[in-house]
């Protein structure tokens, strides 16, 4: 690599050019050379003539060797830690027990990566501008350094993370920061240090070349001198830190959100139901508080700063660190930081009502500055009010088999009861197992009608059985006696998998009740996590198994003729076994490990798998074997909906539908009391249809039961002007709270990716299920 080209053979005496012999003046009166340097935008040549003996004009020789000489003493530097001074390994850095020895490490660190960056900086502005054509010699030394950058990136995050478990061992009060260091269940991606250091290079561009633009002849001269002076590195340097205060602008902006609104809607004519950009705004700073106090590698870049704006415009906030940064704050939001996300949305909506101050809402002993605001290191652990979910699901807009995160969140069985709700209206979809279809026929609807009425259903299996697997069938098997095989008859049942409210409660008692009533279409075990041992509660009392089989022997006959089963039945799953069974008994080979519901409660993704408070359990069988769950849910449904006076006798679809329409609109209007007066909100419906389809019935399931079809239909706006009582929840009015205590748990959930069920526009209709009851 060459430095600044100096002239050679320079005329002496008075400085006059020399005409070579035997050339005329006339002759040498040609066009001067152009100077060889790109402009800003690294297309455009610069067209001023380039200084005598050079190959670049005054302005850009100039900048050159200020570059030039930065990049050089910045390269010996990092030579110099190549060859002598090693940084430590991972290994060394763990021995290390002294916090301040391991705080001036980092700092070296620190200095040795930014000479790195001001050397990878020099010499790509060296590369993009000042090289007609490309050497070879400055693209190996940049992914020389580009190599060395991310191992600096490595031990720096090392020597943080170290210096943090040493300021823990002198600060007990802080154990709280240990668990995001320990690692997680969920299905977070890690973020590897090559992916931020590559990436912080792709997605920076250079701020000044997108918004200057090239300089004219005549502003070239002028400012001529200014330029000459120009350090280009340091000027890249602060382009990219301009270029991060506008990605920082989320949290240094407060009229950000309303901002996008008004873009999104300029009119701002429609009073429709939306979050309050105010809100939105500090939900954002407490959410991004949080990730920077708890992560390692932020934790001490915070301290002494006074605000977002102050971070990022210090030295040691690097442009690697906001790509981490916002990956965190983009992506984890399900994961680690859905915790942190609760409480931040509980921060803001206490900020909407203190006026921005929240030094008063948890304990003072877990109360923490972080960048100009407050934050608590506990989780907040009152009740979440129902305006705390809806801003929570609304901004998460969660996909599919995800519930089970958010009963982390929950500290009492309303929060998940009103969690479950609003997504029963529409704020999320509804999970794998309730919406596979068999026949068309699913149990979406039933579904969130018992998460409206509070009964929390976590899982529906069945294996339905077509017609002809119905009865006994034919086996290979040698009968004993003459003339006769041997039939196999097997049953297996459809149950439901979910929990009731553990305190005495009314609706409980009804809905038990009615229960107990239908021995004919329900087999019911219940475990209260209160009572000892494993005690449960069986009706009726010789409750059906889940599957069982028997074998007889008889003439063979065609399969419309075949013998009536008899004999003794064998248990391969019993009503027990859902809750704590290990094992299945297959017919005539091994059993097969089927542990219970309670008996892995670790299991990923089990919906009870991180509750905090004490639950009824419920296992709900169908009586009628072999038949889809849908059925049976409907039928748990109405009794649901009869315990709670919407409906009396016999399941019909008229009844079920204006059973429906009421507990919707008084559950709708529960659940956005909260809101202001001219906002207005839309409560899904179900209505009875009489024909399907006129003239056939073709889009009907085909079986041999009279069929009952409901169908949703529009979404009708319940809410007017006027309409909404303006008040908060219960848990919106209570006083300030100082009950809130660490919560440092880890959550996993893998769920099955499903089409997502939506309502229909107003007009439009769609089939949602068809439910055929014998």
């Amino acid at each position: 690599m060459t430095g600044p080209s100096r002239k050679k053979n320079k005329g002496k005496g008075n400085g006059e050019k020399k005409t070579p012999s035997g050339l005329s003046s006339q002759s040498m009166d040609v066009d001067p050379i152009s100077c060889s340097t790109l402009e800003e935008d690294e297309m455009t040549r610069c067209n001023q003539p380039a200084e005598e003996g050079f190959e670049r004009c005054e302005v850009h020789q100039a900048q050159y060797r200020t570059m030039y000489k930065k990049y050089k003493e910045a390269s010996e530097v990092v030579d110099n830690i190549i060859s002598g001074r090693e940084l430590p390994t991972k290994e060394q850095i763990q021995r290390y027990i002294d916090l301040h020895f391991t705080l001036d490490k980092a700092r070296w660190v620190r200095e040795y990566l930014e000479s790195i960056r001001v050397e990878r900086t020099g010499r790509e502005i060296h590369q993009k501008r000042f090289f007609l054509k490309v050497d070879d010699g400055q693209k190996i030394r940049l992914k020389v350094l580009a190599k060395k950058m991310i191992e600096a990136v490595d031990t720096l995050n090392d020597l943080q993370a170290r210096a943090l478990d040493l300021y823990m061992a002198n600060n007990p009060d802080c154990k709280w920061m240990k668990p995001i260091q320990s690692p997680n269940n969920f299905d977070d991606e890690p973020i590897s240090t090559e992916e931020s250091v590559g990436a912080a290079q792709r997605t920076l561009p250079n701020d000044r070349k997108n918004s200057t633009g090239t300089l004219s002849a005549s502003e070239k001269f002028t400012t001529s001198s200014a330029l000459a002076d120009e350090d280009l590195i340091d000027l890249e340097h602060r382009a990219q830190k301009a270029q991060l205060l506008r990605v920082f602008s989320i949290f240094t902006d407060p009229d950000f959100f309303a901002r996008l609104r008004d873009e999104a809607d300029p009119d701002n004519s429609d009073p429709a139901f939306e979050p309050d950009p105010s809100v939105l705004y500090n939900i954002s700073q407490q959410y991004a508080r949080r990730i920077m106090y708890y992560d390692s590698d932020f934790f001490f870049k915070t301290l002494n700063k006074v605000s977002f704006r102050d971070l990022v415009l210090s030295d040691d906030f690097s442009i690697e660190d906001t790509f981490k940064f916002m990956s965190l704050f983009e992506n984890n939001k399900l994961g680690l930081g859905l915790m942190w996300l609760k409480d931040a949305v509980l921060d803001a909506l206490e900020m909407a009502k203190e006026r921005g101050n929240v030094a008063q809402f948890g304990r003072l002993s877990s109360r923490h500055n972080v960048l100009g605001g407050w934050i608590y290191s506990c989780a907040h652990t009152r009740q979440i009010s129902k305006e705390a979910w809806w801003y929570l699901l609304e901004i998460l807009k969660p996909p599919t088999d995800v519930e089970n995160r958010f009963v982390r969140l929950c500290n009492n069985f309303d929060d998940m009861v009103n969690f479950l709700s609003l997504g029963a209206i529409g704020m999320l979809s509804p999970p794998t197992f309730c919406s596979k279809q068999y026949d068309g026929v699913d149990a979406i609807l039933p579904r969130k009608h018992l998460s409206l009425s509070g009964v929390v259903i976590a899982d529906m299996v069945s294996s339905p059985m077509p017609p002809r697997m119905i009865g006994p069938i034919l086996t290979t098997r040698r009968a004993r006696k003459p003339g006769c095989i041997v039939w196999c008859e097997m049953e297996t049942r459809g149950y439901m998998f979910g929990a009731l409210r553990n305190e005495p409660d009314s609706f409980n008692d009804a809905f038990v009740r009615e229960l107990r009533a239908r021995p004919d279409l329900f087999q019911v075990v219940t475990r209260s996590e209160t009572d000892p041992g494993r005690d449960v509660e069986i009706f009726p009392t010789n409750a059906l198994p889940v599957s069982r089989y028997r074998q007889f022997e008889a003439p063979s006959a065609l399969t419309a003729n075949r013998p009536t089963g008899s004999g003794e039945w064998s248990v391969t799953r019993s009503a027990v076994d859902v809750l704590y069974g290990t094992h299945c008994e297959m017919p005539g080979g091994s059993n097969h490990p089927f542990p219970g519901y309670l008996q892995n409660r670790n299991q990923l993704g089990w919906f009870f798998r991180f509750i905090k408070f004490p639950v009824k359990y419920i296992v709900i069988l169908d009586t009628v074997p072999n038949r889809h769950h849908s059925i049976l849910a409907m039928n748990v449904a109405w009794a649901a909906l009869r315990a709670q006076g919407y409906g009396e006798g016999e399941f019909e679809s008229r009844k079920y539908a204006r059973a429906s329409d009421n507990l919707f609109q008084k559950r709708a209007e529960e659940l956005f009391s909260w809101t202001p007066k001219n906002w207005r909100w839309e409560a899904t419906k179900l209505v009875y249809v009489d024909d399907v389809d006129e003239g056939g019935n073709a889009d009907r399931p085909e079986a041999d039961y009279p069929e009952l079809v409901s169908k949703i239909t529009t979404t009708k706006a319940m809410g007017s002007e006027g309409e909404g009582t303006g008040e908060g929840d219960e848990s919106e009015s209570e006083g300030q709270a100082e009950d809130d205590e660490c919560d440092s748990e880890s959550e996993g959930a893998e769920g099955d990716d499903q089409g997502e069920y939506k309502d229909k526009g107003k007009g439009e209709k769609e089939k949602g299920w068809g439910c055929i009851v014998s």
